[in-house]
C-alpha cells in the first residue's frame, strides 16, 4: 500500500503532462537540453521555480530508485511502481546523469550498489521515513489514535531481558500501544531507515559497518551456546571440535522476518552444515532439541530455560565469539517522549547485567 501511494504521490505530483510525456515515454532519448528546456518552458507557463520543478523531478526519480533496490530487480520494482521497466531502466539512467555519479551495476536480473548508491539508499529511506511520519502524525491526530511504540528484537532480548526491563514503563506510560517483532540485527537496521519500526534491540555491528543515520548504543555482551538433549551422543563429550558438530543435525532458531537465504553471521565461525528443522520459537526450538539428535544454538541469557527443559550445554574446544548487543534508534524519535523514554529505560538497565557471566 505505502508503494502504491508513495508512487502515485511522486508520479502525479512531480511534474506537469508535458514534461512527464518528454521524460517517460519508453522510446524517449534523455538529454539535458532538452530537460532544461522543457522545465523553462514549465517556470513560464505556470511561474514556478526550476529549481523547485528539478527538486520534484528528483524526488521521483530516488523514491524509484530506493523501490528498485528494496526489490532487487527492475521487473520486480516496475511491477510495484506502475511502470515499464523501460521506463524504469531510462529514469536509473536519468538519475545518474542529474547526479553526475554511478549508482548501481547490473548483474544478469540482480542489481548490486556503487558507494554513492548505498549512500543514496541510505538517504532515500529517511525522505521516505519522513514521508510516512509525516502521514501517521497527521493520522493521529485526526483520528486521535494512541501513541504507538514499535520495537523489533532478537529472541534474546524478546524471550529473555526485554519484558522484566519495560514493567515499570508499561506502568508509567499505559497509554502506548506497544508492538513488539522479532527480527535479526540486520534486518533491523533496514527497518530503522525504512521507519517500519521505532527501536531496534540486538546486536551492535562492527564500527566499519553501521550505517551513519543510525544511532548504535550497546548495553551487554553476550555471546551463543550450544547446546543438546542429555542422551545425544556429544552431550558428555568434552573438547568439542567443529569437524564433530559437522556431523550432527541442527534446529536453527530464525526470526519470522528472516529470508530462507539469511544465515546469521554471529553464530559463524560454525555454520551448521546439516539443518533439520527451522523454527521461529524458542519453546519449539528447544521442544525440538530435546525429543531429536539435534543441536540448538541459543544466546547465553537463555540458558536457564533451556536447562530447565532438559537441555544440556555442550562442551566446545573453542568458544563462540562473543559480541555486543544494545540499543540502535535514529535521531527523529527522540522528538516523541515516550519513545525517549524507553531509549533512557533500555540504558538504565546497563548496571543490571554481570559482563563475567558473558
Amino acid at each position: 500500500m505505502t508503494a502504491v501511494i508513495m508512487s502515485r504521490h511522486f508520479t502525479d505530483c512531480s511534474i506537469n503532462p508535458t514534461e512527464s510525456a518528454c521524460l517517460t515515454h519508453p522510446g524517449a532519448r534523455f538529454c539535458r537540453s532538452s530537460r532544461l528546456s522543457s522545465s523553462l518552458r514549465i517556470r513560464q507557463a505556470s511561474s514556478i521555480p526550476e529549481t523547485v520543478v528539478r527538486r520534484m523531478y528528483l524526488h521521483k526519480l530516488i523514491f524509484q530508485f530506493k523501490v528498485l533496490v528494496d526489490k532487487k530487480t527492475f521487473t520486480s520494482a516496475a511491477e510495484s511502481l506502475f511502470i515499464s521497466q523501460p521506463t524504469l531502466t531510462q529514469n536509473m539512467q536519468r538519475l545518474e546523469s542529474e547526479l553526475g555519479i554511478p549508482l548501481l551495476f547490473r548483474e544478469g536480473k540482480k542489481i548490486s550498489l556503487t558507494v554513492y548508491g548505498e549512500s543514496l539508499y541510505q538517504h532515500a529511506c529517511l525522505l521516505d521515513r519522513n514521508y510516512q511520519q509525516a502521514l501517521l502524525s497527521i493520522d493521529a491526530i485526526k483520528h486521535s489514535h494512541r501513541q504507538q511504540l514499535v520495537i523489533e528484537c532478537g529472541h534474546a532480548w524478546s524471550h529473555g531481558v526485554l519484558f522484566h526491563l519495560m514493567k515499570d514503563y508499561v506502568r508509567l506510560y499505559p497509554q502506548i500501544r506497544m508492538v513488539i517483532k522479532n527480527s535479526n540485527t540486520a534486518l533491523g537496521q533496514q527497518h530503522l531507515l525504512k521507519g517500519e519500526c521505532d527501536l531496534a534491540l540486538g546486536a551492535i555491528p562492527a564500527a566499519e559497518n553501521r550505517i551513519a543515520a543510525i544511532n548504535y548504543l550497546p548495553i551487554f555482551t553476550t555471546r551463543f551456546v550450544l547446546y543438546c538433549a542429555s542422551d545425544h551422543p556429544l552431550a558428555y563429550v568434552p573438547q568439542i571440535t567443529e569437524a564433530q558438530l559437522n556431523h550432527c543435525e541442527w534446529v536453527i532458531l530464525k526470526h519470522e522476518s528472516e529470508n530462507e537465504e539469511f544465515n546469521d553471521p554471529l553464530l559463524c565461525p560454525i555454520s551448521p552444515e546439516k539443518v533439520r528443522f527451522e523454527v521461529c520459537s524458542v519453546s519449539n526450538a528447544i521442544a525440538l532439541a530435546k525429543q531429536t539428535q539435534c543441536i540448538l544454538a541459543l544466546s547465553i541469557h537463555l540458558e536457564a530455560e533451556a536447562r530447565h527443559r532438559g537441555l544440556r550445554r555442550l562442551n566446545l574446544a573453542k568458544n563462540i565469539p562473543s559480541f555486543d548487543t544494545g540499543i540502535m534508534y535514529i535521531d527523529d524519535v527522540l522528538k516523541y517522549d515516550h519513545k525517549k523514554k524507553f531509549i533512557e529505560t533500555i540504558i538504565s538497565s546497563k548496571s543490571m547485567f554481570d559482563q563475567n557471566d558473558m
